[in-house]
This record gives C-alpha cells, sequence and structure tokens, in this order.
C-alpha cells in the first residue's frame, strides 16, 4: 500500500509548523504507524531540534544533489515507528529546486517503507509548496490568532486556488482572472476577493475543481490557542472560505497555548515525550483520531514512548 502524503504549511512563519509536524508524527508513532517527517524549511531547518536529536551532516540537500537516496537520508528517533529527514543547513550554500525535483520527489515518497509521510515546510507559498499541497492526501495550514497569521493563511488559500486553477483553465483565461485579481487588490486593498463570484460568468475554467475539493479539503489547525475567542477562530475563517472562495475548509481543531512546549525545547526533549498524558497530547490524540480512523479509546493506554 502507497504511503498516504500530509504537508504542513502556513502563509507565516513562527506559527508553530514544526511542532505540529513533530508532535503529530510522535502522536500517530504512538498509534502503530510507522511515519516519516521530510523538513523542507529551507530558511530555518529545525525539526531535529523540536525532535531533541543534534545536527547531522546528513540533509536533504544530499538528495537535491544527487549524492543520495531519499532512503540513504533516512536518521532515526529514539521514538519507535518515527524517522525525520533533516531539512537543508547551510544557508550558504544554495541549491536549485524545481518542479520536477519535488514532482520526483512526491512519486518517491509514496513507495517508501512508511504508514504516513509528512512534510514540514517553511512559510509562504511557493511553486513547490504549492505543487505540494496540490499532490497530498492531507493538506494542514497552521494558523496562529493574530491579524498578521490570519492575513497570511487568507493569501496562501487565494494561491493555492490560483495554482490549481491554473491546470484547469486555457492560458487566456489563466491571465484574465490574474489581471482581475491584481485590480481587485489594487482597488480594495483589503478583503477578500470572490472566486466564487468570477468564475461564474467566467469562461475557459474547468468547474470540477472546486467539487474535487470537497473530496479533500485543506484542514486548518489553530495553534497556540489562549482563549474561547481563539478557538473559534477556525469557524470564522472556514466561513469565510467557504463564502469568498468557494472552498470548503476543515476546522480540525485548536492547540492550546503551553509553556511547557518551550521549555521541553530548550532541554531538547519532545513536549509530548516529556508529558505524554497533558492536556495537549490529548489533543493531538483526538487529532490523529478524526485523521486515520484509529480506535482511540483501546490505544491511549498505550499512548507513551
Amino acid at each position: 500500500m502507497a504511503a498516504q502524503l500530509w504537508v504542513i504549511g502556513s502563509g507565516k512563519g513562527g506559527v508553530g509548523k514544526t511542532f505540529i509536524t513533530s508532535s503529530l508524527g510522535i502522536t500517530l508513532s504512538k498509534l502503530d504507524k510507522k511515519v516519516l517527517l521530510i523538513d523542507l524549511d529551507f530558511g530555518g531547518a529545525n525539526l531535529h531540534t523540536a525532535l531533541g536529536k543534534v545536527h547531522s551532516t546528513t540533509t536533504i540537500a544530499d538528495y537535491w544533489a544527487g549524492t543520495k537516496s531519499l532512503k540513504e537520508c533516512f536518521l532515526d528517533t529514539h521514538i519507535p515507528r518515527l524517522t525525520y529527514v533533516q531539512g537543508h543547513w547551510d544557508q550558504w550554500t544554495p541549491f536549485a529546486l524545481n518542479l520536477e525535483n519535488v514532482r520526483k520527489m512526491i512519486k518517491e515518497s509514496r513507495e517508501l517503507p512508511f504508514d504516513i509521510v509528512i512534510f514540514d515546510l517553511g512559510p509562504g507559498a511557493s511553486e513547490f509548496h504549492l505543487e505540494l499541497f496540490h499532490q497530498a492526501d492531507e493538506k494542514f495550514l497552521i494558523v496562529c490568532p493574530e491579524p498578521t497569521s490570519i492575513e497570511k493563511n487568507y493569501r496562501f488559500m487565494e494561491s493555492f486556488i490560483m495554482w490549481t486553477l491554473k491546470e484547469n483553465a486555457t492560458p487566456d483565461a489563466y491571465a484574465r482572472l490574474v489581471t482581475a485579481l491584481g485590480q481587485y487588490r489594487a482597488k480594495h486593498n483589503v478583503g477578500a476577493f470572490s472566486f466564487r463570484d468570477y468564475l461564474s460568468d467566467a469562461v475557459g475554467f474547468q468547474f470540477d475543481y472546486f467539487s474535487a475539493l470537497d473530496q479533500k479539503p485543506v484542514r486548518m489547525i489553530v495553534n497556540q490557542a489562549r482563549s474561547q475567542q481563539d478557538r473559534e477562530l477556525g469557524y470564522s475563517m472556514q466561513s469565510v472560505c467557504r463564502k469568498f472562495y468557494d472552498m470548503p475548509m476543515s476546522y480540525l481543531g485548536w492547540i492550546d497555548y503551553d509553556n511547557a512546549v518551550w521549555q521541553s525545547v530548550r532541554v531538547r526533549t519532545p513536549v509530548l515525550v516529556d508529558k505524554p498524558f497533558t492536556p495537549l497530547a490529548g489533543q493531538f490524540l483526538s487529532m490523529s483520531k478524526e485523521l486515520t480512523q484509529t480506535n482511540f479509546v483501546s490505544q491511549f493506554l498505550r499512548a507513551v514512548v
């Protein structure tokens, strides 16, 4: 059976993507899933730190350079059934990355001996981020309850829609859409461009694009929630995405703010390993249950590394 591909991204940095990635990986491994985590944050790769590991000389850059296969980049963790690939570390040795490289990695990742492969992306909506979102079985956007994070994620959603519409449109129709979106931005500056309204009168687009998204919606996780208002943010953003973009957004849930997270990073011990029976651990277990349909109750007592 092919491995499931999950991708975790955000329009803005510093929202906790790596924490979410490592925590989901740890939780899924406790539920008997074989999991591979791949760090694709080229601006600040630190998945190894979140897992309590030291820097390795073997990184994803070896794979991009063609000197090692993806399997040869695997690094072990102290957690059973959890493996990772360290991100590119040397900012002074950049490498060229194109869509063909990304598509090759996607194809090879599906053939790896894991149940789930999770990609931890850097911030923003680059071409390779959008292609990974497009191809993934599960797509997650991480948002913090602050205006900059909310706005950047709306822009990420717009970019994702545009990226996917591009292959479902004639070149002329897509060019007209880009122009219309740019004019809207120049006129309004704020607000959401209604793809639904625009496409209802446009020609040259295949409208089954939106119905396909109903089958595999983008999932949103609110991180660092401190209040009930923060926890309800996901429902509001879900409504906005449906109203303005005609795009299904599944609000998976929230992760409460917990001082134990940064304290665990400081001592290089994942918080879910250090404190496996906290409400925080329960939140990740609940999400993993929904995502994998695992018998959560029977597995809970085994949820200790």
